[in-house]
Formats: structure tokens, sequence, C-alpha cells
């Protein structure tokens, strides 16, 4: 059994200052903020584990790659080392050197067609991605994988276990939950998942892993790898505007209501002064 799980380090957002919020677009500089995995996609990493240690444990062995077309830090790379992942393998390189505007952040059908060409049909049982990632959380690129490889997609996946045959899914749907078994192969987007977080390593597997490093796949410089027989790259002018990024200005006001008053009046006269102002 071979299980590869596509993710992405995305920014953490969190940790932008305020001012830089305000002139934020795709040439801004955010080497300041640390990188981490998707939400979604540490899930998925997670799952891919816990999926391994159970079909090892019923006698198959299996195998558990994790594949990126972004850039990757090294002590995110070390950590899937530790947390025991067999394989990490990171594509970034067709995307290495392009100007701004041509950021793989908003090319989905280029990212589905790197991911596709390493990925190849057959040449593995499971795939598992987060929903969505990066800036643009547009959540197109598992299906658009997919549609290269050939083979099933299953949007919405919370859960994943082993069963007889192939997997049991439990995924969330316009009209509710529900249970699927399936077989393999086939590729799963991971959403709101109780799989929340990747495991913790220890600092002896972190030392074991130090000097394992990824696996760069060399591709054409010149060259898309196709998608699905077609150019995957979307032409993108140099001059095109750039998406734009902003923070709703949020100002906190407090305001302390008269002691001994009538609490319920205060409270009133306070919501009916501000839904003036929102109205204003």
């Amino acid at each position: 059994m071979k299980i590869v799980v596509c993710f992405k380090a995305v920014p953490d957002f969190d940790q932008v200052v305020d001012a830089d919020w305000e002139h934020f677009d795709l040439s801004g500089g955010l080497e300041y903020v640390k990188r981490v995995f998707g939400c979604f996609d540490e899930s998925a990493l997670e799952t891919a584990l816990r999926l391994r240690s159970a079909w090892e444990a019923g006698g198959e062995k299996t195998e558990c790659a994790a594949l990126t077309a972004a850039p990757l830090p090294a002590p995110l790379c070390k950590t899937l080392f530790a947390a025991g992942f067999d394989r990490v393998l990171d594509l970034s390189g067709p995307f290495t050197g392009e100007s701004p505007a041509l950021s793989a952040e908003f090319r989905p059908r280029r990212i589905a067609a790197v991911l596709g060409s390493c990925l190849g049909p057959g040449e593995y049982d499971l795939i598992l991605t987060g929903r969505q990632a990066g800036y643009a959380d547009t959540g197109t690129v598992p299906l658009l994988l997919a549609e290269a490889l050939g083979i099933p997609v299953l949007t919405g996946v919370e859960e994943i276990l082993p069963c007889a045959g192939g997997i049991e899914v439990w995924r969330t749907t316009e009209t509710g939950r529900e249970r699927l078994r399936v077989r393999l192969p086939l590729l799963a987007a991971l959403g709101n998942s109780p799989v929340s977080a990747l495991r913790a390593v220890t600092l002896s597997a972190r030392m074991a892993a130090s000097r394992r490093n990824a696996e760069r796949p060399a591709f054409p410089s010149d060259t898309t790898p196709p998608f699905n027989g077609q150019d995957g790259g979307q032409k993108m002018p140099d001059s095109g505007e750039p998406p734009r990024f902003s923070r709703e200005n949020r100002h906190k006001v407090c305001r302390f209501l008269p002691a001994g008053g009538d609490l319920a009046r205060s409270v009133a006269e306070l919501r009916e002064e501000y839904l003036r102002g929102r109205e204003g």
C-alpha cells in the first residue's frame, strides 16, 4: 500500500503586523513570518500516518510520502521525517525565480500539473490533500489533480478508516454526514476533521532525521509539465495587476456604564448609538 499527502507550507498570517496588512501585496516581504502546515493539510498528514499504522498492524506493508510544490522550509521537512514519513518530495523547482505576478499561489492548474507529473497514474493507492490552503483558498487543486490522474475524488472528508477491500470514509455533504466504503485508488480532500493536528515529534526522532533531506525531482526549466495532455500553465502577463490583500480595520472602544443607574436602559442606549454609527 502506498499513500502520498500533497501539502503546502503557508505563512502564519497571525504573525503579520498590522502595518504590513495595510499595504500587503504579492511583492510584500513576509520573510519574518514563520511558515506552517496548512490546517487542512495537517489533518491529511496525520491521517496518512494513522492509516499506515492500522494497515501495518494487519500485516500490510505501507509507504507514506509527503509531496509539495511550494517552498518547503528545512525545519518542516525534518518534522515530516521525524513524524514517520518515508519520503518527502519538494517540487517547487518549476516556480523558482518567477515574478510575483506569476506566483504559483494563484495558478491551481499548474500546481495540479506539477503534482500530477510526479505522481503518475497508478503510482499511489491513496492520495490525500487538505480541502484548501494558501492565500487564495480556491480549493480547486484536489479536483484538478484527480482529473489529471484519472481517479475518483471525494471532498469534505472528515475521517478515513481501513476496512476490508478498501477504506471507510466519513464525509460532509450538503444534506449531512455520510459513510462510504470505497475501493482504491482514490484522492480524498480532508476538511473539518477530528484528526486536527500532526503528531508531536520527540527530540530523538528529530535528531535522527537531522541529516535527511527532501528529494527534488528535476523539471525542464523552459516547459511546464502537461496537464491532461494540455499546457497546465496559465498565461498571465508580467504586467498584470496582482491580487491585493487587506485586513479590515477594527477599532475597539471601551465605555463604562454609569454606576447605580438603570443597567438595561444604559445597554439599550449604547446599542442604539452603535447601530446609528454603523448606518451613518
